[in-house]
């Protein structure tokens, strides 16, 4: 017998989600011809076709239906902590599931990876995109450990928080990368898979140089 309530509970989920991505298109076209903050959000609404009701029922803020994640990151982040022993929790737990992402929609040619790339030239060319960005990666950074459980000491909800801050900077240097590889030099434009691991491997390099700094001061 077929379940009519979760193919009713699908279908809505679908339609939000159809809607959530129709107002962050507007809301790109705009911004990318008018400017971030001379967009208000009755222009996004109306070229959306929505209400500004409707807008804000999906969105709190402007920043927020360009940085909404539709790609799977935040879910793959709280997958990880919620499967990981806090005591054996390590930086390479997330920089495996950040890479699954991240390898899902790495085919250059694809419409997922041509919107993801628009979505990061703008939030690298708007402070206040930029900012928010930043605010967003923190807020997550904070709130997350505490899924680990109550029962968990300070000091290993401050490890965990730790390592989320260092995998979510790798993840941020990547899309940086990634989105200014097709403007410059010669090299042409580069895989955000093959960069992600390359900044993975170059923050272990940091890592031993600050241990060599700090046994040489």
């Amino acid at each position: 017998m077929i379940d009519t309530s979760q193919q009713v509970g699908d279908l809505r989920a679908r339609r939000r989600n159809a809607t959530r991505i129709e107002i962050q298109q507007a809301a790109l076209e705009l911004f990318e011809e008018n400017g971030f903050e001379a967009t208000t959000v009755d222009e996004i609404a109306a070229a959306a076709g929505v209400s500004p009701r409707t807008f804000f029922r999906y969105f709190p803020t402007k920043e927020e239906c360009v940085l909404f994640d539709l790609y799977g990151f935040d879910e793959a982040l709280e997958s990880c902590l919620r499967a990981v022993d806090p005591a054996d929790f390590a930086l390479a737990d997330i920089e495996s599931a950040y890479r699954d992402v991240i390898a899902g929609f790495d085919d250059q040619r694809s419409e997922v990876a041509a919107n993801f790339k628009r979505i990061q030239k703008l939030v690298l060319a708007t402070p206040a995109l930029s900012r928010a960005a930043l605010g967003r990666y923190t807020d997550k950074s904070r709130q997350l450990p505490e899924m680990i459980g109550a029962g968990t000491s300070a000091r290993s909800r401050v490890h965990v928080r730790m390592i989320i801050e260092i995998a979510n900077l790798e993840v941020q240097c990547a899309f940086e990368e990634w989105a200014e590889s097709d403007d410059v030099g010669d090299e042409g434009e580069r895989e955000l898979l093959a960069i992600y691991d390359d900044v993975c491997a170059r923050m272990r390099t940091l890592g031993g140089v600050a241990t060599r700094s700090a046994e040489n001061a």
